[in-house]
């Protein structure tokens, strides 16, 4: 699909932010952009707020551990705004943007963002989207200190549960919170133990119960059922 051409004025009009850019989007003061899957758009190290508020697609913000290990922060959807948020309290938690999808956004210049902040309605919507994924993230990864790597991985398994077929072992150790070698021994225990078989070049889950029964507490910290 090509974006460039279809997307821009439907999604603007659509989106709850609209009234309060208008006048900076008709006059070009705030520009739209689209970027191909798996594309960085925003790098840890790039200077300013980097904000940017997403009409379509998926992205992912992650970061890079002292190791290198790749770790996913969070993804974000239609309607949310991401950047380099924590530059605004002052501190430097920066992270990088990599489209998970084809994606088009909104990128806000530093001044005319920090002029939007100025109106309460703006700031209100700004913040409430920021808080509701900073609290996200709080809790994967208070998930990842609470309970085990095993746990955390099973977790994983039984919301998306198509990912041990689709995903290679460095996308689920990444989306996870884990290291990939531990992925890998987590994966060939639950082999011996008949938890799973391998299918192609990914897994099959065959005893879901078991997973169940691994999750049980982990389940009542995200409040999911299955």
């Amino acid at each position: 699909m090509d974006l460039t051409k279809k997307i821009p004025d439907t999604f603007m009009a659509d989106s709850e932010i609209y009234p309060l850019i208008h006048p900076y989007y008709k006059d070009n003061r705030l520009p739209v952009r689209h970027a191909e899957a798996e594309v960085c758009i925003s790098d840890a190290a790039d200077p300013g707020y980097q904000i940017i508020y997403l009409l379509h697609g998926t992205v992912r913000a992650v970061c890079l551990s002292p190791r290198g290990r790749r770790i996913l922060l969070d993804e974000i959807n239609p309607g949310e705004f991401t950047g380099h948020i924590s530059r605004l309290r002052g501190y430097s938690f920066n992270s990088s943007l990599i489209t998970r999808t084809d994606c088009v956004y909104l990128c806000f210049p530093d001044k005319i963002f920090l002029e939007l902040m100025k109106n309460p309605a703006f700031a209100l919507q700004f913040y409430r989207s920021t808080s509701t994924r900073t609290y996200y993230m709080f809790k994967k990864f208070l998930s990842l200190t609470l309970f085990s790597t095993e746990e955390n991985a099973a977790m994983y398994f039984l919301v998306h549960e198509k990912s041990l077929q689709q995903n290679t072992l460095d996308t689920i150790s990444e989306e996870v919170g884990i290291s990939r070698r531990s992925l890998y021994y987590i994966l060939k225990k639950w082999q011996k133990d008949g938890i799973l078989v391998r299918k192609g070049s990914g897994y099959l889950p065959i005893d879901k119960e078991a997973l169940l029964s691994l999750t049980e507490q982990i389940r009542l910290f995200y409040h999911e059922s299955f």
